[in-house]
């Protein structure tokens, strides 16, 4: 159950330990008396991690689908508008960094964006200021941020 929910497929566990049995029977000769647990162990964590393996898309395939079809679209439409979101998102950064004028904000966004300094104490250590100087123009930098999304999408809906 660990490996499906890590995953995140909707899978029966008994389906699955089922397919690893089978799958054992068949490959009986590789593994010696007692090894048994650790062969399917292995076996079905391999088989779920691994994204191409035959035995999971044996699973995958033999499965009805038990969420009805209205779940699985709201489900693509959330994704869908996830990556798009984020699509906006990488826009808007991309956009920031190659129309800053200032030469002291475009080192500290890429500071901030490239360098993983996204703390106002890892910021204020890493340039010598207070931790107030720092949240300020942490402030600042998202305002702007957030001030480029509002006028692209202003002019995007016009």
């Amino acid at each position: 159950m660990y490996l499906l929910n890590r995953i995140k497929m909707r899978i029966e566990v008994d389906v699955v330990i089922s397919n690893a049995y089978l799958n054992c029977i068949k490959n009986e000769s590789k593994f010696k008396y007692g090894n048994v647990k650790d062969f399917l162990f292995h076996f079905i964590k391999c088989e779920l991690l691994f994204r191409n393996s035959s035995s999971k898309d044996e699973i995958i395939n033999s499965l009805e689908s038990e969420y009805p079809i209205e779940e699985a679209e709201d489900e693509l439409k959330d994704k869908i508008l996830f990556e798009l979101n984020y699509q906006e998102q990488k826009s808007v950064i991309e956009i920031y960094r190659n129309t800053v004028d200032d030469r002291i904000k475009l080192i500290f966004f890429e500071t901030y964006h490239d360098k993983g300094y996204n703390t106002t104490r890892s910021i204020a250590d890493h340039f010598n200021i207070s931790v107030f100087t720092a949240h300020a123009m942490i402030t600042e930098m998202k305002t702007d941020l957030r001030q480029l999304k509002h006028e692209l999408n202003k002019h995007h809906y016009e």
